[in-house]
């Protein structure tokens, strides 16, 4: 089995407690392919092993009475296996529930007996009261299948090399089973999703089939019911429904006990629950008869209020359509719109749409397809994708086609889809201003996406030419994410400060919006990317308090993603990855992917920070494989998180591979425009880090550091996480043996690297280096320790141990003396007198004494007996000192 340590603890804990004489129950639920049999048979060999005597139900003689038949088979303690209660025979369960009513899983007896059994979903009583001892004693286990993680381990294992959205949507279509799953990804990655849905309803359903009616019934209602559901209101929807097709079944089981057999496929709290699995969610759906998910979703409308219970009365009305409802489903998405709740909006108007025919049908297409796109969701618009049949303007399906290439990251596609039709001859006759308008908007969205600052200006002042003034409650948004788009180009152009001014009038006018979170966000990254740290970080602080009020999901999920980039940059290392993992949460739910590329970048650099090495492979193989963002500033936090992860990897070549594409790509340029030039300063010190780099390579990075410095002459406030060009001096200078002016230029680039705790410590380091080898050991030990100190509140564990090491060795300081220092050293910490070693090495007892007084403070020590006691230098030479002609080691006499 994969995984399930968590699972075993549960087991070992109820064998343990039944060897210190304590009778109990071991309940391993799960639905089919969770794992529970599977779980069972470990659980039954690690009984016997830890000594008890293992038994099933058909090795009992129940006539005899249960608690005799056991004393047949031994003294015990008893391990009694029960596979599959919920299909065990009416007499098995009546022995079964005899053997727990003469009380011995109560107390303490002479032959405890631990009752191991597996069970699917079912309300059956006996089960359902041994679920709740084994609760009691922390011995209920509940499977829920394959994690999403270990799924995709498996997928690799079988050679199935998926993206994360890919493995998501098997995941979710595989209701937790490896097998199903397997299948799925064999099937092929791209079959379409009805087809993927058929293998997992083949899986699932003989197991819905076999179900109690009032179980299933109730499993009905909540994969009808979207949302959260109220227990006591799902319960009482499956029993009215229940009651209307069979009358003659028994009384209704309790709200609590349908919940409870359900557990492993469902979350919430016990009073509010939904329906995890999707696949069960799926196949339950399918296998519900028109006519009575009708009546379903008339008896949850009854009992729901606000969007879920307008999701039942669109679901439950006529094909015939219902114009009332449509209206007021049309009102209610518009309310939204004005309080910028965007999602919600588009899912009312969307209905409107399904419950309206005709010309009205049409129309509330358009609008449900403007509000979908404004509020980013791609799901959105792929449902309306099937309805473009009702838009009879060409110009319009254009429009729309467009729009999906764009959400599904087709940028070339959309590009030449609205160039057909606003380049093509004639075009301001033919397409009316609206459109006109409106196809502009995309157009620009499309060139921000792609980073062509020219091209997006171009169609900004396009518009502006149009001098459309909008009116209605979509196109005012519109307008918004226009003038967005306008400070979007200026920004691409490496106009930073007029930017600036423009958020600043911008959020004025977007108050109370959702636009006004999406801005802060964006007004953070331009502050920052201009070097205004204090003022990206208010902005942040303020959209953070936005953020669970008025955004869209989308922007919030790209500016936290972002956030958490700036974070890890400025030493915020436990923020930025709780961010991270919070928006990579985020995306998995919702199936949106936006934000991975840049969560994905700081977590595979906190990993191989941190010594992580299963995340660090995880992460950098999502960004080596699996990046489908076509974003200009996610992209560029990919290549940088490539190149810091290979430089801190000592993988050097690898980081300058990672540049030179980087290089040859029209990311570089926008990089330059914008002012994001940080990765200079990892090229130029993975090329003086090249093992035995040649006089070229040095020659190289000299040249490079050039005009590294000559930008940022230019722009001096510019953030440089990664390491300013004086820090590049210092590194060159003590390449060429020039320690002096290599710790003149660390002093500096310390100063300069205040705000990005990582880069500093590094350079204490190096620092610290450069004193040693000039033989002043007090200063570098005193940047070692900056270092350490800095490194140990980041949680930089290799950087930490390779600090400590200089720190605890007298190995470091070592290596600055010259070869004839390291004779006398060695001899010295033998026991040797001046005399002795005078006599040893042929040389003069004063010419001694010279290289005593020298060598003692490059170790930093006060005394000979230091050295003497010093194991350190000692095991520096495992030899003795290097003969010269004539010369004989001396031994010392006794």
């Amino acid at each position: 089995m994969i995984g399930r340590d968590s699972e075993r603890a549960k087991v070992l804990r109820a064998i343990h407690r039944t060897l210190a004489g304590h009778s109990g129950v071991c309940f391993l639920e799960g639905t089919v392919g969770s794992g529970k049999s599977a779980l069972a048979s470990e659980a039954r060999e690690r009984a016997a092993s830890a000594g008890l005597t293992v038994l099933s139900l058909a090795d009992l003689t129940p006539f005899r009475g249960m608690c005799e038949s056991l004393q047949t088979h031994g003294t015990g303690p008893y391990c009694l296996v029960v596979d599959d209660l919920h299909r065990s025979s009416a007499e098995a369960k009546h022995a079964l529930e005899q053997l727990v009513d003469q009380a011995s899983l109560t107390r303490n007896a002479d032959s405890p007996v631990l009752i191991l059994l597996t069970s699917s979903p079912t309300v059956d009583p006996l089960t359902r009261r041994l679920a709740r001892m084994s609760a009691h004693t922390g011995t209920r286990v509940t499977l829920r299948g394959i994690t999403r993680h270990e799924l995709s381990r498996l997928l690799r294992q079988h050679g199935h090399q998926l993206n994360e959205e890919t493995v998501a949507a098997v995941h979710m279509r595989a209701a937790g089973n490896p097998g199903v799953a397997l299948r799925l990804a064999e099937a092929g990655v791209r079959t379409e999703a009805e087809e993927q849905s058929a293998i997992s309803r083949s899986f699932l359903r003989p197991e819905l089939e076999r179900m109690e009616p009032c179980l299933r019934t109730f499993l009905e209602v909540l994969a009808l019911d979207t949302g959260d559901s109220r227990a006591e209101v799902a319960a009482e929807a499956a029993v009215l429904a229940l009651e209307a097709a069979r009358p003659d079944l028994a009384a209704p089981v309790d709200a609590d006990d349908l919940v409870d057999a359900l557990h492993p496929i469902l979350s919430g709290n016990g009073r509010e629950v939904r329906l995890a699995d999707e696949a069960w969610r799926q196949t339950a759906q399918a296998l519900i008869e028109p006519a009575r998910r009708q009546h379903l979703h008339e008896l949850l409308a009854e009992r729901t209020t606000g969007l879920a219970r307008s999701r039942h009365l669109s679901a439950a009305s006529s094909s015939d359509g219902d114009p009332e409802l449509g209206d007021e489903f049309e009102a209610e998405g518009l309310k939204a719109l004005e309080a910028g709740d965007y999602l919600t909006s588009a899912e009312y108007l969307s209905m409107a749409m399904n419950v309206s025919r005709g010309s009205e049908r049409a129309r509330r297409m358009l609008t449900a397809s403007l509000t979908v796109a404004i509020a980013e969701d791609p799901h959105g618009v792929l449902d309306l994708h099937t309805e473009i049949g009702l838009l009879e303007d060409p110009v319009m399906v254009t429009l729309f086609q467009a729009g999906l290439a764009f959400f599904t990251g087709q940028l070339a596609e959309a590009r030449r889809l609205l160039h057909s039709e606003l380049r093509a001859p004639g075009a301001g006759q033919h397409i009316e201003s609206l459109t006109h308008w409106r196809m502009l908007i995309l157009l620009c969205t499309v060139e921000i996406a792609a980073a062509d600052a020219q091209a997006a200006q171009a169609a900004v002042a396009e518009l502006r030419l149009l001098g459309i003034t909008p009116s209605t409650p979509i196109d005012k948004v519109l307008g918004r994410v226009l003038a967005m788009h306008e400070i979007y180009a200026l920004w691409n152009s490496g106009v930073v400060e007029e930017s600036i001014a423009r958020l600043d009038d911008f959020l004025i006018q977007a108050a109370d919006t959702a636009e006004h979170t999406d801005a802060l966000y964006f007004r953070a990254r331009v502050h920052y990317y201009a070097g205004h740290t204090a003022a990206a970080l208010d902005d942040l602080e303020r959209a953070e308090e936005g953020r669970h009020h008025r955004v869209v999901p989308a922007a919030a999920q790209r500016g936290m993603a972002e956030q958490a980039m700036i974070e890890f940059q400025l030493g915020r290392w436990s923020d930025a990855i709780l961010r991270a993992e919070r928006v990579i949460s985020m995306a998995r739910a919702s199936y949106d992917w936006r934000g991975l590329a840049s969560s994905h970048a700081v977590l595979a650099m906190a990993a191989v920070a941190h010594a992580d090495e299963t995340a660090a492979a995880e992460h950098t193989d999502w960004l080596s494989h699996h990046v489908t963002t076509s974003s200009s500033l996610p992209l560029y936090n990919v290549m940088t998180a490539m190149a810091w992860t290979a430089r801190m990897s000592h993988d050097h070549a690898r980081a300058l591979d990672v540049i030179a594409a980087f290089r040859r790509s029209r990311l570089s340029t926008w990089a330059e425009e914008v002012g994001l030039i940080g990765w200079r300063a990892l090229e130029i010190e993975a090329l003086l880090d090249l093992e035995n780099p040649s006089g070229a390579r040095i020659a190289e990075a000299g040249r490079l550091l050039e005009v590294f410095s000559k930008q940022v002459a230019l722009q001096p406030a510019l953030p440089l996480p990664y390491g300013h060009p004086q820090a590049l001096r210092a590194k060159l200078a003590a390449q060429r043996g020039d320690f002096r002016a290599a710790v003149a230029d660390y002093r500096a680039a310390i100063w300069l690297a205040t705000d990005f705790p990582h880069t500093k410590a590094r350079l204490h380091h190096s620092l610290g280096i450069a004193h040693r080898e000039c033989g002043e050991h007090a200063e570098a030990d005193e940047q070692l320790e900056a270092a350490r100190d800095i490194f140990a509140q980041l949680g930089a564990s290799p950087e930490l141990g390779a600090v400590k090491s200089r720190l605890l060795s007298v190995a470091g300081r070592y290596a600055s003396l010259t070869p004839r220092e390291r004779d006398i050293a060695h001899l010295i910490s033998q026991g040797r007198t001046n005399r002795e070693i005078s006599e040893s090495l042929f040389v003069s007892k004063k010419t001694v004494e010279y290289h005593v007084s020298n060598l003692l403070p490059k170790l930093g020590m006060s005394s000979r007996r230091e050295l003497w006691t010093s194991a350190a230098v000692a095991s520096q030479r495992t030899a003795p000192p290097e003969q010269a002609p004539g010369f004989s080691p001396g031994v010392r006499g006794i």
